[in-house]
């Protein structure tokens, strides 16, 4: 086998066993995730900080994430996707940990608030800096175990167990937080995410054989993957999609609390429900509604950006907790189609040896929004209203949509066999 082959696909049953066990650790990520945005909105009015200081602690790891996840992608196709999904799972238990211990200090006032917002900013730092290196080499690890047919709605069921870990995280952290106290959750994905990654080295079958070093010259045409016109329409569709998630995920804790006029307690609790109803929503949209559609990628996209602009109008309608649920939900029905949309998309598009490098790329502009979504979120929420950020996202909505439409690039984008000699590009 050569280095740019791909690995044989092991039986099916193998091949379930290895996909639930990664789908499992990918799980453990957004159960974390989505607790932290559950949880650190009140915590951080109560150790002092700004709203806006929680868009940024995110913001710093998304940009060090854009970057990062790029170059794990590519180091994947070098070193192997196992030991590289593990080396993310350590380093976002460090992170977790890390972080729970600040919120301890913040919570006691050992520390003034700018001491806080720092070392807070830093252990989150260490998640986009190292553990960005998990979701890029298991959507790799997919794609080398998969057919062109499969490979979307397997990338679907990827973004399904983040998704079902999503719904976990809000669900418990309302709970735990009640039972003993916000911070201890953060403990617990801490452990998590630890038993994760030992779990991955003894137990997930290595897929691709590592790769001898790239030749400058190819290792500067992995660099311009991004400009490439197969996946360069699919990932600018991604950076919208990036860009609203991050708006409205950051700001729905505080819309939560100010909307209904709640106090701390009440506030993780139903910002939790709404949360866990999103990703409920994305994950029967992923794992049922996808399948039955049968659409492609194009049309996903489509339809998941109208979808998800009618939930986020249905949010600014809302006046009641059961308002909000159901505006969480059609967003999390929206998500769920227009993710699968572009990243199948654009893996059908490359060719198998390009698979490492365009899901580092898939993942970086997953976390560019949340670069971008500080500023145009929460800053905007804090300076003009809690309205102002639904408004933008509504507007981004329509211009991703009127793209999927009208984009040649889109349009014609296909899949490339693992026998082409060369993918070259398309539209215009």
């Amino acid at each position: 086998m050569t280095a740019t082959e791909p690995a044989a696909s092991p039986p099916d049953d193998n091949r379930r066993r290895s996909f639930l066990l990664l789908f499992s650790t990918i799980l453990v990520v957004g159960f974390g995730n989505t607790m932290l945005l559950a949880l650190l909105p009140p915590l951080a009015r109560r150790m002092g900080l700004a709203d806006t200081s929680v868009g940024w602690i995110f913001s710093l790891s998304a940009l060090i994430w854009v970057f990062a996840s790029s170059f794990w992608g590519r180091m994947s196709d070098r070193k192997g996707r196992k030991p590289i999904i593990a080396l993310g799972l350590v380093a976002y238990s460090v992170s977790m940990t890390l972080f729970a211990l600040i919120c301890i200090v913040g919570v006691n006032q050992w520390a003034p608030p700018a001491v806080i917002f720092l070392g807070l900013l830093l252990s989150r730092a260490i998640f986009g800096a190292v553990g960005s290196a998990s979701s890029p080499a298991g959507q790799a690890y997919v794609a080398d175990r998969t057919t062109q047919e499969e490979r979307t709605e397997e990338l679907a069921s990827l973004g399904a167990a983040f998704a079902l870990g999503a719904t976990l995280g809000p669900a418990l952290s309302g709970v735990l937080a009640a039972q003993v106290g916000p911070i201890t959750p953060l403990f617990l994905v801490a452990v998590l995410a630890a038993t994760a990654s030992l779990a991955v080295m003894r137990f997930l079958p290595e897929s691709k054989s590592p790769e001898l070093p790239l030749e400058p010259g190819k290792r500067e045409t992995s660099w311009k993957l991004a400009l490439d016109r197969r996946v360069s329409g699919h990932l600018l569709y991604g950076l919208g999609i990036s860009v609203v998630t991050g708006m409205l995920q950051q700001t729905f804790t505080f819309y939560t609390m100010d909307r209904l006029k709640l106090d701390e307690a009440t506030t993780i609790v139903y910002a939790s429900n709404g949360l866990m109803v999103g990703a409920l929503a994305l994950l029967a949209t992923q794992l049922g509604l996808l399948r039955l559609l049968k659409l492609q990628g194009r049309s996903l996209m489509v339809l998941g950006a109208v979808v998800t602009a009618g939930g986020v109008l249905m949010q600014i309608a809302a006046e009641s907790l059961n308002l909000l649920l159901v505006a969480q939900f059609m967003q999390g029905v929206g998500f769920g189609l227009a993710r699968p949309g572009f990243a199948g998309g654009a893996s059908l598009s490359v060719r198998p040896e390009e698979q490492g490098g365009l899901a580092g790329l898939t993942v970086a502009v997953s976390g560019a929004g949340f670069v971008i979504s500080p500023l145009a979120g929460v800053t905007l929420y804090e300076m003009q209203g809690m309205h102002a950020p639904l408004w933008l996202a509504v507007g981004i909505l329509s211009s991703m949509t009127l793209f999927a439409v009208f984009s040649r690039r889109l349009r014609s984008s296909g899949g490339v066999s693992s026998s082409s000699p060369s993918a070259g590009p398309e539209g215009g």
